[in-house]
């Protein structure tokens, strides 16, 4: 069996050879092998086989997307499946190629017939791909970053880039306090990629993994929140958990359950209940507990003023 990253150097190439076919390029075999350093015999059993599917013709000794063919036509679920792995694989080879191969995505996928939809909505950063390339390239080196952010310059260890529910940010630890910090990465300007080497801190990446939203504070050490949902959500909790520290501390005869989770601020936790009210409420710690409520005390407000204008 092929080890795992033997299919990621496939999956890669096949990404690389769509997004040029479909640009108009009639592609050799010859060139391929030579190109992507791998047997003519792979590169015809790339034609032959693993892209099949797809609209592509051989003319003559070369491979071409098939004429008069429209791109937005009906796909299969193999067809759509395929064209969801290959996606992830080009936003994994770097935000450049990542940008290019969207668009011959977005037109093989979100078709109106298509019998598979994901509604996925990223926040725009093409007008910063040169920012997101060179954060990408000083992440992969370990090079130390310097730039502007929120008047000051930040001198910061570059961990990952991280998308929290669509939004973009820089997280890292920044020089002059030693502290974990996010930066919204739209905010960054002036950024330079310098040559001294960091060694990276696996905390670091422990606590972004135990991260629920973009509201967490790396500094802060976690506390315990237990959160009560009721019976009409409580079923998502068990589908798909809001942390990875989460756990089921008990559910009832009505359905309702009560979950823990580890978490570093409030508004980490708050910003979780704002968007299942009324029907996720915080149980424990007390003091959190009457901050949710403020919050819904003002959003009462505010609608029943509005209501009554």
């Amino acid at each position: 069996m092929a080890a795992l990253h033997d299919y990621d150097k496939i999956l890669t190439r096949l990404t690389i050879i769509l997004q040029r076919l479909y640009e108009g390029e009639s592609l050799s075999v010859s060139d391929l092998s030579e190109e992507f350093n791998v047997s003519s015999k792979t590169i015809q059993r790339d034609f032959n086989e693993r892209l099949i599917r797809f609209p592509i013709e051989k003319d003559g000794r070369k491979w071409r997307m098939q004429k008069g063919y429209n791109i937005t036509k009906e796909r299969t679920p193999e067809e759509m499946l395929v064209i969801e792995m290959l996606e992830n694989i080009a936003q994994s080879i770097g935000a450049g190629f990542g940008s290019k191969a969207k668009h011959l995505f977005s037109k093989l996928q979100n078709h109106s017939n298509n019998p598979i939809y994901s509604k996925t909505i990223i926040e725009d950063i093409s007008e910063s791909l040169e920012l997101f390339n060179k954060i990408e390239k000083a992440i992969a080196e370990n090079l130390i970053v310097i730039f502007n952010y929120n008047d000051k310059v930040r001198h910061v260890k570059p961990y990952k880039i991280v998308s929290f529910e669509g939004y973009w940010y820089l997280y890292g630890e920044e020089i002059l306090t030693s502290s974990l910090k996010t930066f919204y990465f739209k905010d960054i300007t002036h950024l330079e990629v310098t040559d001294e080497v960091f060694k990276p801190e696996s905390r670091a990446h422990n606590i972004l993994e135990r991260s629920i939203n973009a509201w967490f504070e790396p500094n802060n050490e976690y506390f315990e929140v237990i959160l009560n949902a009721s019976s009409d959500i409580a079923k998502y909790f068990e589908r798909r958990p809001i942390a990875t520290t989460q756990r089921i501390v008990k559910i009832y005869s009505d359905g309702s359950m009560d979950i823990a989770l580890l978490a570093t601020s409030d508004r980490e936790i708050l910003h979780e209940v704002k968007k299942w009210m009324p029907d996720l409420i915080v149980v424990s710690p007390k003091d959190l507990a009457l901050k949710a409520k403020d919050n819904a005390d003002k959003f009462l407000s505010r609608q029943i003023e509005h209501l009554i204008k």
